[in-house]
């Protein structure tokens, strides 16, 4: 479900390692794409379950100027077992080991003390167009859902 909190505020920067070896920042997206930065919960499993579902739609998000981020609470270690436990990643998996980016954008949950799943659309200008907390936020139809409206 998307809510308000954050919309209109410009995004949290970072650059964190990827999965890959690579480093990937919120910069390198301004101006032409949508990033889809994805915060995966503290469950492994969970985080390569919902990886394997986003796998399906990197490919519509990406017809839409969209590119799919995900930002793992873990060192590169933690990025590249949720990347081989689903499969593959069609997306960067980023190391987020202090959870600093996941408190930034609003996706840690001090009381549990983990991030929780949590999805925002950065525009072309770099500011939060849409955000949504909860399993349901990682759905890719309601991501390409939110996409499609934010990119009018």
């Amino acid at each position: 479900m998307g809510y308000t909190l954050g919309v209109g505020r410009e995004a949290p920067k970072f650059d964190l390692a990827a999965h890959d070896g690579s480093r990937v920042s919120l910069a390198q997206f301004r101006g032409d794409w949508f990033p889809v930065v994805v915060f995966l919960g503290a469950d492994a499993t969970a985080a390569a379950v919902a990886t394997g579902a986003l796998n399906g739609a990197a490919e519509q998000l990406w017809g839409l100027r969209g590119q799919v981020v995900g930002i793992v609470h873990g060192d590169d270690e933690a990025a590249r077992g949720v990347a081989a436990e689903a499969g593959r990643a069609e997306f960067p998996l980023l190391a987020d080991p202090d959870a600093a980016v996941a408190r930034a954008f609003g996706a840690f949950d001090a009381a549990a003390g983990a991030v929780r799943p949590h999805a925002v659309i950065v525009d072309r200008a770099g500011k939060i167009a849409w955000s949504a907390d909860g399993s349901a936020a990682l759905r890719p139809a309601a991501l390409v859902a939110a996409l499609r409206s934010a990119a009018r």
